[in-house]
């Protein structure tokens, strides 16, 4: 139940538009250990076994995975970081991070390989729903932080 008085209420809608997007995180963390081990080598036996008709699509595999590492790991510490301090920086450093690598680099992964696994299709399916919830509530926090940090100044 809601309080009653206008700073507690609010306070309490700021935390229900943050609550979402931080399980988010936190799930997606967990799941992007998953989608590192898996990915990683099945993109690392792909790239030692399979034979290869397109030396351009074997050369973008490993580092384009690598890239993905990286992105992610400093993706999910900004957006923890952001969410948990109220941070409009490490927020806007994780909606600009999973918009633009990351959801390249999955869509990549999974559907414009020459060689696509079964289970890469269904992770990448997983993924890429999760970073398009985490960019629409990210933007839904960011707008709300924006508007309460604009009426205090008035």
């Amino acid at each position: 139940m809601p309080p009653n008085d206008n700073a507690n209420l609010i306070l309490y809608e700021h935390r229900n538009k943050k609550l979402p997007l931080a399980i988010l995180i936190h799930h997606n963390f967990f799941f992007s250990l998953i989608y590192a081990v898996l990915v990683g080598v099945s993109s690392f036996k792909k790239w030692r076994d399979f034979n290869s008709t397109d030396s351009l699509n074997s050369s973008l595999l490993l580092p384009v995975y690598w890239t993905w590492v990286v992105v992610e790991a400093s993706r999910l510490y900004s957006g923890q970081k952001g969410v948990l301090l109220d941070k409009v920086p490490e927020l806007t450093a994780f909606f600009l991070l999973s918009f633009f690598p990351q959801s390249f680099i999955v869509l990549y992964m999974g559907f414009l390989q020459e060689s696509i696994l079964v289970w890469d299709r269904w992770m990448n399916v997983i993924m890429v729903a999760a970073l398009f919830m985490e960019v629409g509530l990210t933007l839904r926090l960011l707008r709300s932080m924006s508007t309460n940090k604009t009426d205090s100044y008035s």
